[in-house]
């Protein structure tokens, strides 16, 4: 008997929240945690992607878009439908959601230099269209104004190229708190690695490390990677580089 084939779907999010509200992080938190509620497929975890900030670009605070990568048997139009579902049911009234699917059948180079691009210039929402119908992702704005899916495709192709962005959600992250040790982070989490940012090499299993009040990764080399630096207080302790969440929607 054959097995399913298991699919990577990389799913980008943006626009969902209105001033009042507590950003797109937490919407894309609830997808992550539903997909695997549902056993609808496993989440890899949740990314916040900076883009260009500029007057000419409406945000509700610092621009940014979400993405989350879900490993699933189902396919295409099944990933579209669910999370197309889930944002449309609880993304805020009077927001402007927009929603991009990839799958390994897209571009992902294609895809990730509209990321890019919407990190330096104003896009605008034919140059989302146009990219994503070169790039074969599925792009669906929820909103009356479709503004949604620029950073909706920015999020999807920065995530999908693997070198940009800080997790905001991924297994274990919100169990590690205080002192532990680089052996922990690796067991307890998805962290891939935990790396001396100065030297790029590993920690060892037993070194000290602060989590203080949370971990965010950063997306690197397609993996999450925490880079710490040693603490000018004790120099048996390491420090992570990121100590505060990424700002962001």
């Amino acid at each position: 008997m054959t097995s399913s084939v298991r699919e990577q779907f990389v799913i980008g999010v943006d626009d969902t929240d209105d001033p009042e509200s507590g950003g797109t992080g937490p919407l894309v938190r609830a997808l992550a945690v539903r997909v695997e509620d549902e056993g609808f497929g496993s989440s890899l975890g949740v990314t916040r992607h900076r883009l260009l900030e500029s007057a000419k670009i409406a945000s509700t605070g610092r621009n940014s878009a979400l993405a989350l990568t879900v490993e699933t048997e189902r396919g295409f139009d099944e990933m579209e439908d669910y999370a197309v579902a889930f944002v449309r049911e609880f993304a805020e009234r009077g927001a402007d959601p927009g929603v991009a699917v990839l799958s390994r059948h897209s571009d992902m180079p294609h895809i990730l230099a509209f990321g890019r691009r919407s990190q330096q210039e104003v896009m605008k929402l034919p140059d989302a269209e146009l990219f994503a119908s070169e790039g074969n992702v599925r792009l669906r704005a929820l909103g009356a104004k479709q503004r949604g899916t620029i950073g909706a495709l920015a999020a999807a192709g920065l995530r999908a190229g693997g070198g940009d962005g800080h997790y905001i959600a991924l297994r274990g992250l919100a169990e590690v708190r205080g002192r532990v040790t680089a052996g922990q982070i690796r067991t307890a989490t998805a962290i891939a690695k935990v790396l001396d940012e100065a030297s790029g090499e590993e920690l060892d299993r037993d070194d000290g490390v602060d989590a203080g009040e949370g971990l965010w990764p950063r997306l690197v080399g397609g993996e999450p990677v925490l880079l710490t630096v040693r603490s000018e207080d004790d120099r048996k302790l390491w420090l992570p580089v990121d100590r505060t969440p990424p700002g962001g929607a």
